[in-house]
């Protein structure tokens, strides 16, 4: 009977812990990224940056084609604020998908068969 008497509750011990525990940059990004799954960005997510400012650390996060920014406060680890915004990004002069360059291909390979044969036949 003694030996029940002396077990603690140990998840109360661990929560209050947790509160106490001051934020890194490693578990703000964790914080940051599985809020942004919660919400329905499942796939593609790569944290890019964090920074502290002023007691909120903010979190740049790029998505497939969004960029998100949660803010998180450093005291209560509490979501204050976050963005989703499509990415900025810079035109390529030379973004062929692989799809773009089959067909243009196949058309190319088409063309050329019909002009020999045309020739052929037109005896050039």
């Amino acid at each position: 009977m003694s030996e029940t008497l002396q077990k603690r509750a140990r998840g109360a011990i661990t929560s209050a812990s947790l509160k106490t525990k001051r934020l890194n940059a490693e578990t703000v990004t964790t914080i940051a990224t599985s809020f942004l799954k919660r919400i329905g960005h499942k796939s593609g997510i790569k944290p890019k940056r964090v920074s502290l400012e002023e007691g909120i650390y903010i979190i740049e996060v790029e998505m497939k084609k969004l960029l998100a920014i949660v803010r998180v406060n450093a005291e209560t680890h509490e979501i204050k604020e976050y963005e989703i915004q499509p990415k900025g990004e810079e035109a390529s002069f030379v973004s062929f998908s692989p799809k773009i360059i089959a067909v243009v291909f196949g058309i190319s390979a088409v063309v050329y068969v019909a002009l020999y044969f045309i020739f052929q036949i037109s005896g050039f």
